[in-house]
């Protein structure tokens, strides 16, 4: 169902609400699988208040494959991520503590 909003010119317009595109999310949490071919990597995370997530383990995207190298199974990390306009959430930095 389409959520009707203003546009600039203050009418009404149906057009989908997006979220903002390319906002950084940050996250603190553990690498419990990295799937190189597929590029994506699976971590067990803290609450993301940013994103109004609760701890949990889930899969992210990572369109730069080079930072699954700086990474792995076990290591605890720092994280950024974005969620994109067509909801898949990819991770744009990540650092080993």
């Amino acid at each position: 169902m389409a959520q009707v909003q203003a546009n600039a010119e203050n009418t009404l317009s149906k057009e989908p609400l997006m979220l903002t595109a390319n906002q950084t999310h940050h996250g603190v949490g553990t690498v419990t699988a990295i799937d190189n071919k597929a590029k994506k990597i699976e971590l067990k995370h803290g609450p993301i208040k940013s994103i109004g997530w609760m701890g949990m383990k889930m899969f992210f995207a990572v369109d730069d494959t080079e930072l699954l190298d700086e990474v792995e199974v076990g290591d605890k990390v720092d994280f950024d991520f974005i969620e994109t306009r067509d909801k898949r959430y990819v991770i744009t930095d990540i650092e080993a503590q």
